[in-house]
């Protein structure tokens, strides 16, 4: 089944361990340093720990589809489109 969704929410608690690539062994770990807490506050990533090797890292808590990356990329390009025409006719105006 494919996602219709631009952007999706996973739980990589059911992902393979980056480290030992043992399927279901993540779980969700505490923030240690204030570095950490804005990590998780600012991003979309998390920090996670392997139960079987003791791996701590961050995983992503969203994916972002390549329909979405297209449309980002399309929007990015028409909002400087815009902001060009709109500069040039208040350029003529000042």
């Amino acid at each position: 089944m494919v996602s219709q969704g631009l952007i999706f929410s996973k739980n990589p608690v059911y992902e393979k361990c980056p480290s030992c690539h043992s399927l279901g062994t993540l779980r969700k770990s505490h923030s240690r340093k204030t570095s950490e807490k804005l990590i998780k506050k600012l991003t979309i990533f998390a920090p996670y720990r392997c139960k079987k090797c003791g791996w701590r890292g961050y995983q992503a808590k969203l994916v972002l589809t390549s329909k979405a990356l297209k449309n980002g990329i399309t929007y990015l390009f028409m909002i400087a489109f815009a902001a060009f025409i709109i500069y040039e006719i208040l350029k003529r105006f000042i």
